[in-house]
C-alpha cells in the first residue's frame, strides 16, 4: 500500500479535530444549528493552519444526511456523522456536491465562466453544492469582476468558500459580499500536543524538547510541523536510540543552531572576550550554517532577554524550562537599553549582508562589534533601565 504522509493521514475530519481555530468552528457550528448559512465565505490566514480543511469539513457537514434529518443530533453534536451516504461519498472523493478549484492555475475569465455555468445546476444528493476556491487572490481582476454577479445573486443551493493567504489582494467588492474568517497562527503548545499524539499513534518515542524544536521551526503552521515530523521520523529510523526522536537528532537534521551558541555570544559580550566571540563565528562558518539565519536567531535570543527584563517573567519565552531559567539569570547581566542597541545593530547588519561580498569577514566583524558595544557601555550593562511603554508593548507582541 502507498505510504500516506502524516499531514494527509491525520487531517481533521470534523470540527473538533481542527486545532486552535475554535472561534471559527464555533461560529460555523452555530450557523448550522440556527440554519443561518451564508452563500460566501473567505477563510484567510497563514499557510497550513486549517483553512482548506475547515472548508472541507463545512462542505461535508451541510450535506450530512443525519444532520439534515435528526434535529437532536444537529443541535447537540453538529458534526458530520461520517456514516451516511453523503459522508461516505465525500470521504471516498466521489461526492458531486463539492468542487475544489486552484485559482493559481485556473485564474482566467474563461475559467470563471465555466464555474458560473456549473453553479446553475443543483445538487444530486443533499441540499447544497459547495465550491472551494484555493489561493483565490491569484484570480485576475477581470476574473473577479466576472464572478461578481454570481456572488451577489447566487442560486439558493450554492455556497462559495474562498481560501487565501493574502486577504489584502481580494477586491473589496468581493470581500464585502462574504463572511470573513481569519485563521490564527497555531500556538506552539498546541502544535506540540498534536505532534505528540501522532507519535503515540505511530508508536514512536520522542523527547518533548525535540517536538518543541519542530514546532518552533514550523512557525505556527501545523502542516509544516507535520511535514517536518515526517522527515524527522525517517532521519531517526536507524539511530542508536532504536528509532526514537531526540532533540540532538532534530537539531542535526534541521541544521539548527543550539541555544547554547546564542548564550555564548551574550556571554562573550558580557565578559568582553573577543576570542570567545571569534570561536562562535568560526563554529558557524565551519559547520556551514547560514550567517543570516544565525543573526535572525541571535535577534530572537536578544528579544527573549528583553522580554524577561521587562516582564520579570519567562512566560513569553518558548523554550524548555532549563533554558528559561538561564534566560532568567542572564537577563540581569544587561540593561534593556544595551540589548536594544545590539538588536538595532544586528537588524542593520542583516540588511547590509544581503548586498555585501566577503561574508565571512563581515560576519566576524559584526560579532566583534557586539563585544566593542559591550565595552563602550561599561557598567551600564548591569543596570536595569525600563524601556518606553511603546517598545515594551511591541516586545510582548512580537
Amino acid at each position: 500500500m502507498t505510504y500516506q504522509v502524516i499531514a494527509r493521514k491525520y487531517r481533521p475530519v470534523k470540527f473538533a479535530d481542527i486545532t486552535a481555530q475554535e472561534h471559527i468552528t464555533r461560529t460555523i457550528q452555530n450557523s448550522l444549528r440556527l440554519g443561518r448559512l451564508g452563500h460566501g465565505y473567505i477563510f484567510s490566514g497563514l499557510r497550513g493552519v486549517g483553512k482548506t480543511t475547515a472548508a472541507r469539513v463545512f462542505a461535508k457537514a451541510v450535506n450530512c444526511r443525519r444532520m439534515i434529518e435528526d434535529p437532536e443530533y444537529l443541535q447537540q453534536v453538529t458534526e458530520p456523522c461520517g456514516e451516511c451516504e453523503s459522508c461516505r461519498d465525500f470521504d471516498a472523493g466521489t461526492s458531486l456536491n463539492i468542487a475544489e478549484f486552484d485559482a493559481a492555475s485556473n485564474n482566467s475569465v474563461d475559467d470563471i465562466r465555466t464555474l458560473r455555468e456549473n453553479v446553475r445546476y443543483g445538487p444530486q444528493k443533499g441540499k447544497y453544492r459547495v465550491y472551494i476556491i484555493d489561493e483565490v487572490h491569484m484570480l485576475s481582476i477581470a476574473a473577479f469582476n466576472a464572478f461578481l454577479k454570481t456572488l451577489e445573486e447566487p442560486p439558493p443551493h450554492a455556497i462559495f468558500i474562498f481560501a487565501t493567504t493574502e486577504l489584502h489582494k481580494i477586491p473589496a467588492t468581493i470581500a464585502s459580499r462574504c463572511q470573513r474568517f481569519n485563521f490564527k497562527r497555531i500556538p506552539l503548545p498546541d502544535i506540540q500536543k498534536q505532534l505528540k499524539s501522532i507519535c503515540e499513534a505511530e508508536g514512536i518515542l520522542v523527547e518533548d524538547d525535540a517536538l518543541q524544536l519542530v514546532g518552533r521551526k514550523a512557525q505556527g503552521s501545523m502542516r509544516d510541523a507535520q511535514s517536518i515530523l515526517d522527515q524527522v521520523i525517517a532521519f531517526s529510523a536507524e539511530n542508536d536510540q532504536g528509532g526514537s526522536i531526540t532533540y540532538r537528532g532534530v537539531a542535526e537534521l534541521l541544521n539548527y543552531i543550539d541555544d547554547d551558541h546564542m548564550f555564548a555570544v551574550t556571554d562573550a559580550v558580557y565578559s568582553k572576550d573577543p576570542s570567545k566571540m571569534l570561536d562562535v563565528a568560526q563554529f558557524v562558518i565551519q559547520n556551514g550554517y547560514d550567517e543570516q539565519d544565525f543573526l535572525e536567531k541571535l535577534i530572537e535570543h536578544l528579544r527573549n532577554l528583553l522580554v524577561v527584563q521587562n516582564l520579570s517573567s519567562t512566560r513569553l519565552v518558548e523554550r524548555s524550562d532549563a533554558v528559561r531559567e538561564r534566560y532568567q539569570r542572564d537577563a540581569a547581566k544587561f540593561s534593556p537599553a544595551s540589548v536594544m542597541q545590539m538588536v538595532e545593530f544586528l537588524l542593520q547588519t542583516q540588511k547590509e549582508l544581503k548586498f555585501q561580498f566577503e561574508y565571512q569577514f563581515r560576519f566576524e566583524l559584526a560579532l566583534l562589534k557586539l563585544v566593542e558595544m559591550g565595552q563602550s557601555s561599561g557598567t551600564d550593562n548591569l543596570q536595569n533601565h525600563p524601556l518606553p511603554a511603546q517598545k515594551k508593548k511591541l516586545l510582548t507582541n512580537p
